[in-house]
């Protein structure tokens, strides 16, 4: 079939890339900006033997839940794929999405759990943003096109914290200064709730000097914006401004988990509460004892959960975030956890946690997208009568969730976590008792 050629189908889903799903003569189409309900005409824009990939141009019978993005970006920024679609009923279709993956690999949880969901917009916390300079020494700044390595110069995003969205808007202004002879690799921008930053990683050091110049730029929008920089040789940050106010951020109004650019952080505040609040009462039924916190970070699940076990072992592969992870933990006066660092790639290298304790109760864990494949058969066989698992990824949950199965844990609880609203990531929560 000739590429460009007009088509149409009706829309029968949504892909997990945020794409609507149709059929033509029984080939599977999927359509960027279609959505379920509707029928479209679009174009082919690549045809492959048992599949094709179409561009909708316009709907014939439109969805009820179809909204005019908000975001004059959204057409051609990578950032969010869904804003066309009610954020309600983005939640019940990954919900939908979820459950129907789960139940096709054999899994069918006893409870599923209302979405835990927050705001739709100025949401993100943290941010990186992709930048070049064109020939006459301006910036372009902003988001990676969908599909594509072209950067989308950004100037408001609606979904960044407000403060991070006012930094957005007069970045070319504060980078002015920097010399042409120095190439900016990433902007990372983030909001703590005592200060915001601008963490950029680029090919030389800055001068003094310059670095003055950058910051009385930054002062000009706030005084509380901090400037980290990052050379190419550098493992982390260091802060180039008056560093006596450490970026944090609180749970519960009463721990404070301080961090610094560069280290993970859950994006979403309102829904890291959430997420922290179910965990607990999931886990409530099993509290005391001894948990394990696999892929800790600096703390963001070890240090709540002290509160109810008498001894937590956080584990991490980065030491730089351990060493963070001890720092809260000592700032916070909590005592019964301890922190240590451990590949997780490897499971061999967990052997020296069983050997810590007598026994493991209960295992967190939260792993990155790629899941935790190389560790699940430790976290089978380390005898907890809990396990909770935090996915940023359905499918190597999934995956990960068929070793538990076969090590006689079962389903219990299942639920989404809204954590990146406008978008098609899925993120969820789950537990499993044996």
């Amino acid at each position: 079939m000739a590429l460009g050629k007009k088509l149409s189908c009706e829309i029968i889903d949504l892909a997990n890339d945020g794409r609507g799903i149709g059929r033509v003569n029984g080939k599977a189409y999927f359509i960027e900006g279609a959505l379920p309900g509707e029928e479209v005409q679009f174009s082919a824009v690549k045809e492959k033997r048992n599949f094709g990939e179409g561009r909708i141009s316009k709907a014939l019978i439109q969805s009820d839940y179809r909204r005019d993005p908000k975001c004059k970006y959204f057409s051609r920024c990578g950032g969010c794929s869904l804003q066309h679609l009610d954020h309600n009923n983005q939640i019940t279709i990954k919900n939908r999405q979820l459950l129907s993956s789960l139940a096709h690999a054999g899994f069918s949880p006893l409870r599923t759990l209302d979405p835990l969901t927050g705001l739709g917009w100025k949401y993100r916390r943290r941010a990186r943003l992709a930048v070049q300079r064109n020939k006459i020494g301006q910036f372009i700044i902003g988001f990676r096109q969908s599909g594509s390595k072209r950067i989308e110069a950004v100037e408001k995003c609606l979904v960044l914290d407000d403060s991070l969205d006012q930094i957005l808007s007069h970045l070319p202004m504060i980078l002015q200064d920097v010399p042409h002879s120095i190439k900016i690799i990433e902007i990372e921008l983030v909001a703590a709730e005592n200060a915001s930053a601008v963490a950029i990683t680029a090919s030389k050091p800055l001068t003094t000097d310059v670095a003055n110049r950058i910051i009385k730029n930054l002062y000009m929008i706030h005084a509380s914006i901090q400037l980290w920089w990052r050379g190419l040789s550098e493992s982390h940050f260091s802060c180039l401004s008056d560093a006596s106010a450490s970026l944090f951020y609180s749970i519960d109004n009463r721990l404070k988990i301080y961090f610094e650019p560069g280290q993970f952080i859950q994006v979403n505040r309102e829904v890291n509460d959430l997420m922290i609040k179910k965990m607990v009462q999931l886990l409530s039924l099993e509290s005391k004892g001894t948990i394990v916190d696999l892929f800790c970070g600096s703390g963001n699940l070890s240090l709540p959960l002290a509160q109810y076990f008498d001894h937590v072992i956080g584990v991490e592969g980065v030491r730089s975030l351990v060493n963070k992870a001890i720092e809260n933990a000592r700032d916070n006066v909590v005592t019964n956890c301890k922190f240590v660092v451990a590949d997780l790639s490897n499971a061999d290298s967990l052997n020296g946690i069983t050997e810590m304790v007598d026994q493991i109760d209960v295992i967190v864990l939260d792993p990155p997208r790629d899941g935790a494949m190389a560790i699940m058969p430790w976290v089978a066989n380390a005898g907890a009568t809990m396990v909770l698992y935090i996915s940023c990824h359905p499918s190597t949950m999934i995956r990960d969730a068929k070793i538990l199965k076969s090590a006689g844990y079962r389903m219990s609880d299942v639920g989404i976590l809204d954590m990146f609203p406008h978008t098609a990531h899925v993120e969820s929560i789950s537990l499993f008792v044996r």
